[in-house]
């Protein structure tokens, strides 16, 4: 076979390569596009979406572009670009479009038409291109404008990739990811209006084309309030904090919120995608007491030492941060989003983060103050507020600085150094000498470990060989008996003191109240170990082959197998032998059995394991089944089947709910929201009138009293419905669900597409779990743990074994409800024949378990 030679790409694949790696989807289109926007110095944006008709529109009011810079498009239009772009300039990026490919590329990829008009110029011109050629260029028909700018439309995206089109998100999805990103750019942009238009919606007729308007604020606090309410952003903290050639600026807030979703950090006005940045400030807030004690509806938290319910949500901080950093110091020009970063000092980015955050804790009480040897102060000799601030800055020459509070002074931020260890300078070890204050006794501590030993004590030399050390802990452990050796040989191998033994006997307070654990036997007493006869060593030797023999098969036996992975099966063909300690079921799994049938002849002898089952195991069973139920009407109510959907309770009066304006206008006017509500059996009354009232007054977002609306709830779920009325616990449960909406909306239409329109199977509410909201699964898992079966109940034979029969029937038999094990084997008992053989093979005495469950 000849090699094939190596030839140039033709032009036109050259083009679509490039093309499909800068536009990848709708959103990245509409965001290229208002960018470009912005490069052009626009001070009013408009967009129009249709995501059903894979096309969008942007108008700017930017500087334009004249006939002959559009006639550049035609031919060779890629690298045509007004960004000014030299050899020296390319590592860094000043602009906001990708380096001037996005217009080339839609052309490419889309049907696109670009009409525009330059101050200078009384006429609008325009160009349609598609698949790289010219279909139009002369004077706008369809868009002439009546001042400067450029209004840029695409139309068919990706009609030569309909693989894209198939993998894209559906319709609402997609929009919603286009709102959201002009949203963080509008933050960013406070001198800038945005205006985004659904244009489907305008086709029909609909009074909700218009989706959302950001009018030029002053700064970007007003724009997230206007976007977000007042709520969020009642009580704030702007920052502006200068570390060398290094800028924060923006704000925190001091209100907590139940997501993520409010959290915006840019390098150079660049919003960038979750990553290591956002995790240096998560973990300063998690660090610190923020998530209980920020600030919520009915203001400051209050502090409290008093134990919190491990169910409650706790608050995530909202910020709007802004890095600035030298456009040479940093690369973002990895990929077309922009969204990957490279810093050529990473770790100086990462302190002055981490100390900013830190600083904003101390100063609201969120943390204490941390002491640090290596800074030098800089005190102002000026006296003011006590929020007064100072610089710090480390020794080493890093660029790194953190504000801190005037109050913290410089003596309480210095600690002396530790006096130099004598002991591990001698030893050459990393163990250290502390001195008790009140006794004066000497310890040696490891520094490593925290372990400690007396420094009287000698120590172990470093010659000593393994099995030396192991008889010296033997030694150590000489009250070390059998299972069967009873309490007076315990007694007389280790006499108690006798003062000790008149207390105990003297008063009935330490008396034993508890009845002891049943002890069943394995083989004859000709086989109890003579250990009284034995040394310490050989008595220890002699116990682990005692008790390997229970765990392990006998090596004698060909036809029992070492290991065994137990199975559903197992349990259902379980013989139960009685309740344990009101605490286990004790049962004989038959490791021969397959569905209820043996493997081999069924005269042959059983291959039995003794196995302990947690009766608390019940919590499985109960989680599993009001899961079950609640999943499957999940999707029954997503295929609008209308029986079998989740079983409700309707609440009478409805019962109100508080919840932020924002957090309100996007259940009142998302559908695909309310409808996410429905799904799970919760339903809203008069959401219609509350959007009318959200929309009339959406003017009075920075008024007090517009900052929460209360929204009345009708119907919960039945399963939970007795929780749900009770404290906050509805309160809790929509708010985060609207949190975690915002974060992942569940595409409807898909989940119709996995399951069949005529019914659901009985398997399938495993898959509806990733879409049940959080704060559901925890109620769910807290009736489920409120009514179960607990320790020290006493349960019948038929209960046990009826117990033992539903743990069969659920998903993860094998596990609680909290993730622990539910089931441990005891003892492999062999093939029990009765007739001889080795002790493993004789008949077990089950009548001490039973004659213990009668006594109970």
């Amino acid at each position: 076979m000849v090699d094939p030679s190596i030839d140039r790409l033709s032009f036109a694949t050259q083009t679509k390569l490039r093309s499909t790696q800068i536009l990848t989807s709708l959103p990245q289109i509409v965001s290229e596009l208002f960018q470009n926007s912005l490069d052009a110095g626009a001070k009013h944006i408009e967009i129009g979406i249709n995501c059903a008709e894979w096309s969008c529109w942007v108008t700017d009011d930017g500087s334009g572009m004249s006939r002959d810079e559009l006639d550049q498009f035609g031919s060779e239009g890629r690298y045509r670009t007004s960004k000014a772009y030299s050899p020296d300039t390319l590592d860094c990026l000043t602009t906001f479009g990708f380096r001037g490919e996005a217009l080339a590329s839609a052309a490419d990829l889309c049907c696109l038409e670009i009409a525009s008009r330059t101050s200078r110029s009384r006429e609008t011109w325009s160009i349609i291109l598609k698949d790289g050629k010219i279909l139009y260029s002369g004077s706008a028909v369809r868009w002439r404008r009546e001042s400067h700018g450029t209004t840029t439309c695409v139309r068919d995206a990706f009609y030569n990739l309909p693989v894209r089109r198939r993998s894209h998100p559906s319709p609402l999805r997609t929009f919603e990811i286009i709102r959201r990103e002009i949203e963080s750019w509008a933050l960013m942009h406070p001198e800038v209006s945005f205006a985004l238009d659904d244009t489907q919606a305008k086709l029909i007729g609909s009074s909700k084309s218009n989706i959302l308007r950001i009018p030029k604020t002053s700064s970007c606090i007003s724009v997230f309030r206007h976007l977000y309410g007042r709520a969020l952003c009642h009580h704030v903290e702007e920052v502006s904090l200068i570390s060398g050639e290094m800028r924060l600026e923006g704000f925190i807030s001091l209100d907590g919120a139940l997501s993520k979703a409010y959290q915006f950090l840019y390098v150079n006005r660049h919003p960038i995608p979750s990553g290591d940045l956002h995790r240096i400030i998560d973990n300063k807030f998690t660090a610190s007491s923020f998530a209980k004690n920020a600030f919520d509806e009915i203001g400051a938290t209050q502090r409290s030492s008093t134990r919190r319910s491990p169910r409650k949500t706790e608050k995530k901080p909202v910020y709007v941060l802004n890095l600035v950093v030298s456009p040479h110091q940093i690369d973002n020009l990895l990929e077309p989003a922009k969204g990957a970063l490279h810093f050529q000092n990473k770790t100086a980015v990462a302190e002055f983060l981490s100390s900013s955050i830190v600083s904003f804790l101390v100063r609201h009480g969120f943390t204490a103050p941390r002491n640090n040897t290596s800074r030098t102060h800089e005190i102002s000799s000026s006296t003011g507020s006590p929020r007064k601030r100072k610089r710090l800055d480390f020794e080493q020459d890093s660029g790194y600085a953190e504000v801190i509070p005037e109050e913290y002074e410089e003596e309480d931020m210095t600690v002396p150094p530790a006096p130099l260890n004598l002991y591990a300078e001698k030893h050459g070890t990393n163990e250290l000498v502390w001195t008790d204050p009140n006794t004066g006794e000497s310890f040696i501590v490891d520094a490593r470990t925290g372990n400690s030993r007396p420094q009287t004590q000698p120590r172990l030399a470093a010659e000593e060989t393994a099995e030396n050390r192991h008889f010296h802990v033997l030694r150590q452990r000489r009250t070390l008996s059998l299972p069967n050796t009873s309490s007076e040989d315990k007694s007389r191998l280790n006499p108690a003191p006798e003062w000790i033994q008149e207390a105990l006997e003297a008063n009935d307070t330490y008396a034993i109240t508890e009845k002891r654990i049943a002890e069943i036997t394995i083989g004859s007493a000709a086989d109890t170990l003579q250990h009284n006869c034995l040394s310490d060593q050989q008595t220890h030797f002699q116990q682990r082959q005692h008790f390997s023999k229970l765990f392990l098969s006998s090596k004698g036996d060909s036809n029992v197998h070492a290991q065994h992975r137990f199975n559903r099966d197992d349990i259902r063909g379980a013989r139960v032998i009685s309740q344990v300690d009101r605490k286990f079921v004790a049962c004989v799994f038959n490791k021969d059995l397959v569905n209820g049938d043996l493997r081999k002849n069924k005269s042959s002898p059983e291959n039995l394991t003794l196995i302990l089952i947690d009766q608390a195991t019940d919590e499985r069973i109960r989680v599993e089944r009001f899961l079950k139920e609640l999943c499957l009407g999940f999707l029954r109510n997503c295929l609008g089947q209308e029986e079998g959907g989740v079983e409700m309770r309707h609440l009478t009066p409805p019962m109100p709910v508080l919840l932020t304006r924002h957090e309100a206008s996007r259940l009142a006017h998302s559908k695909q929201i309310e409808s996410s509500f429905h799904s799970w059996g919760i339903r809203f009354a008069d959401l219609a009138q509350m959007e009318l009232g959200i929309d009339s007054s959406s003017s009075g977002f920075d008024r007090d009293n517009d900052r929460y609306v209360q929204v009345f709830t009708v119907c919960v779920p039945e399963v939970v419905a007795d929780k749900l009325t009770m404290g906050n616990e509805l309160r809790d449960l929509v708010k985060g669900y609207l949190a975690q909406l915002e974060l992942d909306l569940p595409d409807m239409s898909r989940i119709q597409g996995k399951h069949s329109e005529t019914s659901v199977d009985e398997s399938d509410w495993l898959k509806a779990l990733r879409w049940c909201p959080r704060e559901l699964l925890d109620l769910v898992n807290s009736k489920a743990c409120r009514g179960a079966i607990m320790f020290n109940d006493t349960l019948t034979n038929e209960q046990c074994i009826r117990l033992v029969h539903q743990l069969s029937e659920t998903v993860f038999p094998f596990q609680c409800a909290h993730g622990r094990p539910s089931l441990v084997p005891l003892a492999n008992l062999g093939k029990l024949s009765g007739n001889g053989g080795s002790p493993l093979q004789r008949s077990v005495g089950w009548s001490a378990l039973d004659q213990q469950s009668s006594l109970e």
